[in-house]
């Protein structure tokens, strides 16, 4: 895997955090509904065991041959790489392209890949930009020998060149950010192959840059705008991978043959590839995969269960793991989560514009009722916007606090009085003594907080604002089944007189979602209890994907992301740094900056001196030694949790169902197993010997 499909164009929406499943999250209506955490029988929370996958004997022969039936419950958007970012045709073009280096998703190593080797060098001479970086020359070789297009022709060094020099002209958005620095690629002129000029250092060019697909020039020369190429309809797509498109009915039916490649692929055969855990050389394996789309969820599953398919994309659903398990012939493949679910704020509304302010909503948010009770334990609580598997980039790393557990972690969890009950007079006089969880240690709302563990500080030492309660004035609040007996004061104004009405929370209709709809029904309920006026604007996916991130038009709303990367830098960038961000603050003037683009940061971070971490996401990002560029990520990731933008609500318990007993050699214990990483399981299975 690439570092742009782990962090960039694969990177997706997700509607909330259903877990195991791309679904509909967090969507309901407000009210009261705490009663239900008081029961007894919770169980206890799932999760994947911190392991690597099992050792396999790559020298044992297996069958060969068999097609594996895979079911989607959405159709791919198109096959053209360089002009879809849809998840669901990454299924099927990553069985076709391949790039120069890619990644290992036990380890999160980069390996050879295309290119054989490479090496950099900064310049001290030509151009430089803004910031006085100097230039990066990166060479490096390229293997041709035995290696075609999946149509036969002949691959060569001059495919490369010309595929770069593409790219650069036409600028396709899922790969701009990767593409942007690159200012040449060329035949070199000594004993390297090609010659890349980089603008700037950038410290993960092996796993983005020298990771970009590769286009066979036969195909795309002549192709004036990309986004108008149709592969199939043109004899493709071509590409140097192990498979090729022999139907393509997007609605109803895909077929990805291996048996029916031109020409040679010897990639799997790789020395690495035995090197790594639960990884065997030499697939793929099997004949074809045969993709069925399905028109619901439901219909998905139980197409699964009655033996139509052998396996679903991501997950099974939460309510449907016990039967998978009590079923003979079928097994639960455990992973690791590849994004988060998460809450996220408008910067630019007050009092969202204080750290003090968003701090209190995790204090309101019962992630016990969440992951232990509606989630029946298949979901981890949230707290860093890099998931547990991606260890090197966590901030618990290189310390003696626990992955997940850690006192330092903890540090915006539920705060309560008693079972389910929100501590509403702690949450009160944490807001009204002007204090702020800073990195400092310290206790608040009754809990020990050790401090930072990256030894970041956040952009707020203090409250912004000045907060006082009095009687109750909003209508939302007067009408609440909680009955607060006070309301907030900000600056001594209510919230409903500064911005004209309550703050409102994007969710979406409960029939999407009615198990997650408690969830939302108990986060607003703790906040009103609290006497903070709040209410729902119930929306489809699609609105609100506008209404947040074209309009920048919300207080919050819950979403969720997947194949974040596991190097940090690509998803800090894109997510929270402040180039990707709509500055609003000229907006009435009639200035036209703001641009149309769905723009990854829709809160604003990093727009505003008291909340950002630009400067270490740049460091992070120029940095070329592995360690040193994990470290400075793992002081970004910790003051973006300290400046608390957004909430990570959990982490997915990845549950991959699989027709075991007639296929083997799938890998387990990897992030996304049914999803990011489903290239390496087809190069992986095979037909069952039992």
């Amino acid at each position: 895997m690439s570092e742009e499909k782990s962090g960039s164009s694969r990177r997706r929406f997700l509607q909330g955090t259903g877990v195991a499943a791309v679904s509909v999250g967090l969507a309901g209506c407000s009210g009261g509904g705490s009663e239900e955490t008081e029961a007894t029988d919770t169980p206890e929370s799932e999760t994947t065991e911190d392991s690597t996958p099992t050792e396999v004997d790559d020298s044992a022969d297996v069958p060969t041959g068999g097609i594996f039936n895979f079911g989607m419950g959405t159709a791919p958007k198109g096959i053209n790489v360089l002009a879809t970012s849809s998840a669901y045709s990454g299924v099927i073009t990553d069985q076709i392209y391949e790039t120069g280096t890619t990644t290992d998703p036990v380890n999160f190593e980069v390996h050879p890949n295309v290119f054989t080797d490479w090496t950099f060098e900064q310049l001290e001479d030509g151009d430089s930009d803004e910031n006085d970086q100097p230039n990066v020359s990166i060479k490096f070789n390229v293997r041709t020998d035995g290696l075609t297009w999946n149509d036969g022709t002949e691959f060569t060094v001059e495919d490369v060149v010309w595929s770069y020099n593409y790219l650069m002209d036409q600028e396709p958005g899922g790969f701009i950010s990767i593409i942007s620095p690159i200012m040449s690629v060329e035949q070199s002129d000594d004993d390297w192959d090609v010659e890349m000029i980089l603008d700037k250092p950038i410290g993960t060019y092996a796993s983005s840059q020298l990771a970009l697909p590769l286009l066979p020039q036969h195909k795309w020369e002549g192709v004036e705008d990309f986004n108008t190429y149709t592969p199939y309809e043109n004899g493709g797509p071509v590409g140097l991978g192990p498979g090729v498109v022999t139907r393509y009915e997007p609605d109803t039916s895909i077929e990805i043959s291996y048996a029916d490649r031109e020409g040679e692929y010897n990639l799997s055969e790789l020395e690495w590839r035995s090197e790594v855990p639960g990884m065997r050389s030499g697939g793929p394996f099997i004949d074809a995969v045969r993709i069925s789309v399905y028109s619901s969820t439901s219909a998905l599953t139980q197409a699964f269960f009655e033996g139509d398919i052998d396996s679903i994309y991501s997950g099974i659903r939460t309510s449907r793991i016990e039967d998978v398990q009590n079923t003979e012939g079928l097994s639960l493949v455990d992973g690791f989560d590849t994004g988060y679910g998460h809450y996220s704020m408008n910067l630019r509304t007050t009092p969202l514009d204080d750290t003090a302010f968003r701090q209190v909503l995790g204090f309101a948010f019962d992630d016990i009722y969440w992951t232990q009770r509606l989630q029946r334990g298949y979901a981890q609580e949230g707290d860093f916007i890099m998931p547990p598997g991606y260890t090197a980039v966590r901030p618990e790393t290189g310390t003696d606090q626990s992955r997940l557990t850690g006192d330092s972690t903890q540090a915006f969890t539920f705060r309560q009085s008693s079972p389910g009950v929100p501590d509403v007079e702690g949450i009160r006089s944490f807001l009204t003594d002007g204090k702020v969880i800073s990195g400092e240690s310290g206790t608040f709302v009754g809990q020990e907080y050790p401090g930072s563990l990256t030894g970041v500080t956040a952009g707020q030492t203090e409250a912004k604002h000045d907060y006082t309660f009095g009687s109750v004035e909003s209508e939302v609040l007067r009408q609440s089944d909680q009955n607060p007996d006070q309301e907030i004061r900000v600056n001594g104004q209510t919230i409903t007189e500064i911005n004209g009405g309550p703050l409102t929370m994007f969710v979406y209709p409960a029939a999407d979602s009615p198990q997650t709809a408690k969830m939302v029904q108990n986060f607003i309920a703790s906040l009103q209890s609290v006497g903070i006026p709040i209410n729902r604007q119930v929306m489809s996916f699609n609105t609100m994907l506008g209404k947040v991130y074209g309009e920048e038009d919300f207080d919050i709303f819950p979403m969720g992301w997947v194949n974040l990367s596991p190097f940090a830098t690509s998803t800090l960038y894109s997510l929270f740094h402040s180039d990707n961000a709509d500055d609003h603050s000229t907006k009435d003037t009639g200035d036209t900056n703001n641009t149309d683009t769905l723009l990854n940061n829709p809160m604003g971070y990093g727009l505003f001196e008291d909340a950002g971490a630009d400067d270490l996401i740049s460091e992070a990002r120029s940095t070329l030694d592995a360690e040193e560029r994990n470290d400075v990520s793992r002081q970004a990731v910790e003051r973006i949790y300290l400046d608390f933008p957004t909430m990570v609500t959990s982490y997915d318990v990845t549950k991959w169902p699989i027709n075991s007993a007639d296929w083997a050699g799938y890998v387990g214990n990897i992030p996304g197993p049914g999803s990011t990483y489903l290239a390496t399981q087809f190069l992986q299975l095979y037909q069952s010997q039992e």
